[in-house]
C-alpha cells in the first residue's frame, strides 16, 4: 500500500509539471530542447522519489535549485547561437591601426633611424613644395603638385656611409625602386617646361591639395624631377613607402 501511495503521488507530481509546462508560453528553441528539459525533470522527479520509497533524506531546497541551475545550462549548451544570446550584443569596434613609419636602415647609413610623419611635418626648414612635371611610360604629360620633405635632409640625419652605393624606396607590398646616393641627394632636378626651376628628391606627403589618406595606406612617396629633357621620371614615384634601405 505505501508504494501504491508513493506511485500516485509520482503520477501526481508529474501530471501537475505537464500541466504547468503546458500552460507556459513555450520560447523560441532548438528542435530538441524541450526533449532535453523534460528527460532532465524526470531523473530529478525519480531520484526523488527513490529516495522516498528507500527511506533516504530528499534533496534540500539549495541542492534542487542546483540541479535546476544545472538544467538550464545544459538547455543553453544546445540551442543555437543567434536564439540562446537573449541580449543584443554589443557593436565591435574595430582597433585603431598604428602610426606608420618610415624607416632609413641598411648598411650604408651609421643611424638607422625612422619618422612619423608629425615629425616630418615638424621638420619645417627641410619642406619643399611645387610642381613636378611628370612624364609616365605611355607619354602622357602632366603636372603633380606636392608638398614634403628634402631626401638629403632625412639621408644627412641617418648619416649616409662614405662607400653606400645605392638607395631603394620600398612600399608596403614589396614594390621598390632603386636611385644611385648621388641621384637620391641631387637637387637640381629639371622641370622641361620650366627650365629655371630646380628640385630635389622629396618623400611627399601631400598632393593635389590633399594630405595622403592614412586608411590607404603609409603615407610616404618618393617624388623624383627630370634628369633631362623628356626624362621618363613618372615611374619612379613610388607610393606607400615603408622603408628606405640605404647600402
Amino acid at each position: 500500500m505505501k508504494i501504491k501511495k508513493i506511485s500516485l503521488i509520482t503520477l501526481s507530481i508529474i501530471l501537475c509539471i505537464s500541466l504547468i509546462s503546458g500552460c507556459q508560453p513555450k520560447a523560441a528553441t532548438a528542435p530538441d530542447t524541450e526533449e532535453v528539459e523534460t528527460e532532465i525533470q524526470n531523473e530529478i522527479i525519480e531520484k526523488e522519489v527513490e529516495k522516498k520509497e528507500f527511506g533516504e533524506t530528499p534533496d534540500s531546497e539549495s541542492e534542487l535549485k542546483e540541479k535546476e541551475e544545472k538544467t538550464e545550462t545544459k538547455t543553453q549548451d544546445i540551442l543555437p547561437a543567434d536564439l540562446n544570446q537573449n541580449e543584443p550584443k554589443e557593436q565591435e569596434v574595430p582597433e585603431a591601426k598604428d602610426e606608420f613609419i618610415l624607416k632609413i636602415e641598411g648598411a650604408g647609413v651609421e643611424n638607422a633611424i625612422s619618422f612619423t610623419l608629425d615629425e616630418l611635418k615638424a621638420m619645417k626648414d627641410s619642406h619643399f613644395e611645387d610642381d613636378f612635371y611628370s612624364l609616365n611610360s605611355y607619354g602622357t604629360r602632366e603636372h603633380f603638385h606636392f608638398r614634403g620633405i628634402k631626401m638629403k635632409a632625412l639621408l644627412d640625419k641617418a648619416i649616409i656611409k662614405s662607400d653606400a652605393k645605392s638607395v631603394k624606396f620600398v612600399a608596403t607590398d614589396g614594390y621598390a625602386q632603386e636611385l644611385t646616393v648621388e641621384l637620391a641627394l641631387k637637387e637640381d632636378f629639371i622641370d622641361q617646361d620650366n627650365p629655371d626651376k630646380k628640385f630635389p628628391v622629396i618623400i611627399a606627403w601631400h598632393e593635389n591639395g590633399k594630405d595622403y589618406d592614412v586608411k590607404k595606406g603609409a603615407p610616404f612617396r618618393l617624388v623624383v624631377g627630370q634628369k633631362e629633357v623628356d626624362d621618363m621620371n613618372k615611374p619612379q614615384w613610388v607610393s606607400n613607402i615603408s622603408k628606405i634601405i640605404v647600402d
